[in-house]
């Protein structure tokens, strides 16, 4: 696969949401985690179909290969990962993006897939006027993720491995803050 061959869109179907939670359990699968944690072959948090919560798809052709969902909330207990982040001695400015879900399937891996989603995301989360992003890591997604939030400005608020959050296990906490305006 080539990198133009990927097209990049914000998806809300409801059959696009089901696929992308398949990927999911199909790309987190690879990575070593167990199959039982994953019902019914997916991953869906709930309420994700609707607002706030918003998906990004990458295809090639129709077939789907890499996503990741953002949301905005004003307040911290609302955020997906809000409860981690309270947890922790960090200055969070409302309104308050999540971007998280990331997955590339293994076969377009090393395409800039992620690179590409999270600059969509984070494009619209600066248009909808979030002053803080919350992001975590886990060492499902690979050292190369971590260093890739880093060089988009997100600093980690954490202890690495801090909280152990299901499906992808301990996770580390990290923030983007931008100023007003």
């Amino acid at each position: 696969m080539t990198a133009e061959a990927f097209r990049i869109a914000e998806v809300s179907d409801p059959a696009i949401i089901a696929r992308i939670q398949r990927l999911r359990a199909e790309c987190w699968a690879t990575a070593g985690l167990s199959a039982d944690q994953f019902h019914d072959g997916k991953w869906r948090d709930p309420g994700e179909e609707g607002p706030p919560f918003r998906h990004w798809a990458a295809f090639v052709g129709e077939r789907l290969v890499a996503a990741g969902r953002l949301s905005i909330h004003s307040t911290l207990s609302q955020a997906p990962g809000g409860h981690l982040f309270a947890q922790l001695a960090c200055e969070i400015t409302p309104p308050i993006a999540s971007i998280n879900r990331l997955v590339v399937h293994p076969d377009a891996r090393r395409q800039g897939l992620s690179h590409k989603l999270d600059a969509a995301r984070l494009a619209a989360a600066r248009a909808a006027g979030a002053q803080t992003v919350l992001a975590y890591w886990s060492r499902v997604t690979g050292l190369a993720r971590y260093r890739s939030l880093e060089a988009l400005g997100f600093v980690r608020v954490s202890e690495f491995d801090f909280f152990d959050e299901p499906p992808t296990g301990l996770v580390t906490a990290m923030i983007l803050a931008w100023p007003p305006g």
